[in-house]
């Protein structure tokens, strides 16, 4: 009996499912928005403080669509640099597309309901879609599924990166024990320790 082994060259297929994916995504993060329904000749009075009560939808909006669209850009940025694919990675890109298509239902949960239950479902399914992005590159580089220009050292690097949203998002956790408010701030943290990780980048690229 021939085992069929699914791998060969290319993503294309892959890429496409996963910008489907993502394009989806992004669409049903803006449906936790309903028009209100009030009289028209009351919106004057009545519509006011019902579009300030979604302050706290609009900021998990918002939260998530950034983010969401730096996972997206990351995947562009990781599959050009990946030119070969099997099983497990099909498999692995499959579980880093099923955390962010769940993320619309935290994202509403936390708009709607800002608890310490929510944040923590919130983040946890940020720091699952890290882990398995993660996952799926540091596989690739272990399997030589990528191109021969990244050394082991550099996709090395580029896992270490991989893993700066999961640490701060798990902080934030920790910190929503204390200050629920603090915690939906902590991933801002995401900006500069972005910014540290390229300059720590190309100081060792210099230095090779």
């Amino acid at each position: 009996m021939v085992v069929r082994v699914l791998g060969g060259e290319g993503t294309d297929r892959l890429e496409a499912i996963s910008d489907g994916v993502f394009a989806i995504v992004l669409t049903l993060l803006v449906l936790q928005f309903e028009v209100p329904d009030v009289p028209s000749a009351q919106a004057g009075t009545q519509l006011p403080p019902y579009l300030l009560g979604f302050q706290s939808l609009l900021f998990s909006y918002l939260l998530s669509f950034f983010t969401v669209g730096v996972y997206w850009v990351v995947h562009q940025n990781l599959f050009q640099n990946i030119e070969r694919h099997d099983r497990i990675l099909l498999y692995l890109n499959l579980l880093f597309l099923l955390t962010i298509s769940f993320l619309p239902f935290p994202t509403e949960l936390v708009g709607t309901y800002s608890t310490r239950l929510t944040w923590g479902l919130y983040a946890t399914n940020f720091t699952l879609v890290g882990l398995t992005m993660t996952a799926t590159w540091w596989y690739a580089a272990r399997r030589g599924l990528i191109t021969d220009e990244i050394s082991t050292h550099h996709a090395r690097l580029v896992s270490i990166r991989g893993l700066i949203v999961p640490f701060v998002f798990v902080s934030s956790i920790a910190v929503s024990l204390v200050s629920l408010d603090l915690a939906y701030w902590m991933p801002l943290l995401i900006i500069p320790l972005q910014a540290w990780w390229v300059r720590r980048y190309r100081s060792l690229q210099g230095e090779g």
